[in-house]
């Protein structure tokens, strides 16, 4: 283990008990609030085929996002895991067809087909935490930062306010976000 790895490991013990005690109306809120900066993107609006991750726990919550994107005729693809560090973009028709996959997360069944990371116009991005020079940090696992220079379009990471935090430790391989969405801002990186 790096320094880097062994910061990033202590950093995220200590944030995933700062989002832990996060109060529901607060998250609630702040969950409303990023949704509308959200969408209010050009570049959102615009794009027509649209990765986002499924939200869980207290993350800002995409699941009425989702739902709107599908409304609107988008394509939306959402992520499914394979083995260790590897991720792809399932194109969905629906909510219903996401169950618990790894990690407690929901994604799409095996049934559904895979899309090519190339054609996604802009890709909605989980983080523990995150800054305004782009930088996030995810749960540890890799799959972003694996999956995202594959991808094509914007990249934009929601995160809460509370949770955001200046001193992220850098790696060579850790992708940078293009824009950053909290409840009180909408940043580009």
């Amino acid at each position: 283990m790096t320094a880097s790895d062994s910061e990033k490991a202590l950093l995220r013990r200590q944030l995933k008990s700062r989002r832990d005690g996060l109060d529901e109306e607060y998250c609630r809120r702040s969950d409303a609030e990023i949704r509308n900066r959200l969408q209010a993107l050009p570049a959102f609006r615009q794009a027509g085929c649209v990765f986002c991750y499924v939200s869980t726990g207290k993350e800002p919550d995409t699941r009425a996002l989702l739902a709107q994107m599908l409304k609107e005729g988008k394509t939306v693809s959402v992520p499914r895991c394979r083995e260790a560090g590897i991720m792809e973009a399932v194109q969905i028709g629906g909510l219903e067809q996401l169950r618990p996959g790894r990690f407690g997360i929901w994604e799409p069944g095996e049934e559904l087909p895979s899309i090519e990371p190339e054609s996604i116009e802009l890709a909605v991005i989980p983080c523990l935490s995150g800054w305004t020079d782009g930088m996030r940090l995810g749960y540890g696992g890799g799959y972003y930062d694996r999956f995202l220079p594959r991808c094509g379009g914007l990249r934009v990471m929601l995160c809460r306010e509370r949770m955001l935090w200046e001193a992220i430790p850098r790696e060579p391989h850790d992708c940078r976000m293009d824009v950053l969405v909290t409840e009180q801002r909408l940043i580009f990186c």
